[in-house]
């Protein structure tokens, strides 16, 4: 799954907040993220609460993609919200009903809106200079909301996924085995990859791309990860390795799958 790193001097405990999304099409929550999807000159609403904490000092972040954290607005409830420079009240309208819920309202939609999403807590005020300096150390994040502006007239297209196997040279040297899975040719790009061992989840010795990637001029992506394994955990022929791609498809969440069985040997 995605990481995305704090600014600096951060303590991210993902686990004492997280977004809950309101009014989206929700595409997939498998992973830290969770994702939307809008037409151009739509609205679209995301909220975030506390679930563990009622810290007093709520901020909204917007990461584009490939670019670091930007300061959206500062929220408390005994005063106006705080925008920074080049954020707008009329374009992303803040609330804050209570202590621990806020919801930021993106009006008129557009392509350059596409970025992931962050609210964040703390129980002190922050000192902000120029772009993102945060002098504190326990703010907390949520995870994230991922926003991708799609075209009325883009269609939304499903992945295909393979598998392929270990090679024989990294037996031999490190008598260890990577599985790649390739997930390609799909649009938009929300994709969430993970990998199973014989129907069970595995996350351990998985990295996957950060980003996806665009496949040349087309509007399609590419997104890679691979599984590492002792070549013992290969050379079983019945242990079933399977990667699933999870996708959003005609408003619903969607997955497809590939799977191999392990190397019986010579």
């Amino acid at each position: 799954s995605l990481w995305l790193p704090p600014p600096p001097g951060l303590a991210v405990r993902n686990t004492d907040m997280h977004l809950e999304p309101r009014s989206l099409h929700l595409l997939a929550r498998e992973s830290a993220f969770v994702f939307a999807s809008e037409h151009p000159g739509e609205t679209v609403d995301i909220s975030c609460y506390q679930n563990y904490t009622r810290l007093a000092y709520m901020y909204w972040y917007q990461q584009p993609p490939r670019h670091g954290l930007k300061l959206v607005a500062s929220i408390v409830t005994w005063m106006k919200n705080s925008y920074e420079e080049g954020y707008s009240e009329a374009k992303f309208y803040i609330t804050r009903d209570n202590n621990d819920y806020s919801v930021m309202t993106i009006k008129n939609v557009t392509y350059n809106d596409a970025a992931t999403y962050f609210c964040a807590a703390s129980d002190h005020t922050l000192t902000i200079q120029h772009f993102v300096t945060v002098t504190t150390n326990n703010l907390i994040f949520g995870d994230g909301t991922k926003l991708t502006v799609i075209g009325t007239d883009d269609k939304i297209i499903p992945p295909s996924v393979a598998i392929f196997s270990p090679s024989k040279q990294e037996i031999q040297q490190k008598n260890k085995a990577t599985l790649v899975c390739l997930a390609s040719g799909f649009y938009p790009d929300h994709l969430n990859l993970f990998w199973k061992v014989n129907g069970a989840k595995r996350t351990e010795g998985v990295g996957t791309d950060e980003f996806s990637t665009q496949n040349g001029n087309e509007k399609t992506f590419s997104l890679t990860s691979r599984l590492r394994i002792s070549a013992q955990e290969w050379f079983n022929p019945f242990n079933r390795f399977e990667c699933v791609a999870k996708f959003f498809k005609n408003g619903t969440l969607d997955s497809t799958h590939k799977l191999i069985y392990g190397d019986a040997g010579e």
